[in-house]
């Protein structure tokens, strides 16, 4: 992929910008006994920048996954990724500071979950239950960042009763346990240590003609092992709705509200996406995607809000069975009660996707 930002480290004065290359080679390797498969890849994404070579970076990924049938009422998943990567400067723990490193801050990343079905979505009840584990540790920058590296575990079970041909309603509840492995000595609240909870209620429903989608609303419940940190609850939903007026084209609603783990600023983030794409099929060979984003961030325990806005037109044509080729556009803004993170951003890409 071929790029041009015009906005490197979203700042809101003193712009910089660059052409850039992305390649990103992923080979996959896998087994499938019946319905069991078992698969195994890899992936490098090597970023390349035309006038700030201080951000080239190489990512590696790889990633396992077992899928595995005992009968058609019980199904077993469990899968790991490792991921050796890194913030682009203006992101994650260098937002608002880009201008002031030199290089962009550096992460690995391990998951390892597994989840179980009982049931299926023909039986009156079916049942659902998650496990995922997550670690995160900074490689650079180490005299700060040794202080934002935590694990995480996260539980989900749910429970789904058939009420039609192709309705379920839906009982569920998700924790989320986060662990820091050390507290900053300079910086008051004591630790970041939380638990949350998440209750929701809803409704799922299988492909008709034209919809498909699940709505869950509910409460979320975060608390912190400091008594300095202010807990936080409030109204939660997930929704991820798709409507094909035509077998062509789709549209997808997709919005949630969740807690992302803060960079620095606050307590946490209290954030609220929604999305909403439209795939549309031209013909065989053209298709083409546009896309609309608004994110809403409320860091909790200080004044900052931000507010996002994103929008992305792209375009597809299928060359051959092996070649893809397509094109771009991105917009992105966001507005904050800090104007140090204001920013707005433009990008451009021109990409070629092989495959065997």
């Amino acid at each position: 992929r071929l790029e041009y930002v015009d906005n490197l480290f979203r700042t809101p004065e003193d712009k910089k910008e660059t052409g850039l290359s992305v390649i990103e080679p992923k080979v996959q390797a896998w087994l499938q006994n019946g319905l069991n498969t078992y698969s195994i890849d890899y992936k490098l994404t090597d970023w390349r920048y035309f006038d700030s070579s201080d951000d080239d970076f190489t990512d590696h990924q790889f990633n396992i996954d077992v899928h595995h049938e005992f009968n058609a009422k019980n199904v077993w998943n469990i899968y790991g990724e490792y991921w050796d990567a890194h913030e682009e400067r203006g992101t994650g723990l260098s937002e608002g500071v880009a201008e002031n490193i030199d290089e962009p801050v550096e992460f690995v990343r391990e998951t390892y979950g597994t989840d179980y079905t009982f049931g299926n979505r023909e039986s009156k009840g079916r049942l659902t239950l998650d496990a995922k584990y997550q670690d995160i540790e900074y490689q650079n920058f180490r005299d700060d960042t040794q202080y934002r590296d935590h694990d995480s575990n996260r539980l989900k079970g749910t429970f789904f009763w058939k009420v039609g041909a192709k309705t379920d309603v839906l009982a569920e509840v998700q924790y989320k346990e986060v662990r820091y492995d050390l507290i900053d000595p300079f910086r008051r609240g004591g630790s970041f240590d939380s638990d949350e909870y998440n209750y929701f209620l809803g409704v799922s429903w299988d492909p008709t003609a034209k919809t498909s989608g699940t709505i869950k609303l509910g409460n979320f419940d975060r608390s912190y092992e400091s008594d300095l940190r202010e807990d936080d609850d409030g109204f939660s939903w997930e929704v991820d709705v798709s409507y094909k007026p035509r077998t062509y084209s789709v549209f997808k609603l997709t919005s949630s509200r969740f807690s992302q783990e803060t960079n620095g600023i606050g307590d946490s983030v209290n954030t609220q996406e929604t999305r909403l794409d439209w795939d549309h099929n031209w013909s065989a060979r053209h298709s083409t995607r546009l896309s609309g984003l608004f994110r809403n961030e409320d860091y909790s325990g200080t004044d900052r809000q931000d507010d996002l806005y994103g929008f992305e037109a792209a375009y597809n044509y299928a060359m051959r069975r092996w070649v893809d080729l397509g094109a771009g556009f991105r917009y992105e803004d966001r507005n904050s009660d800090l104007d140090l993170f204001d920013y707005d951003r433009n990008r451009v890409f021109l990409e070629a996707k092989f495959s065997l």
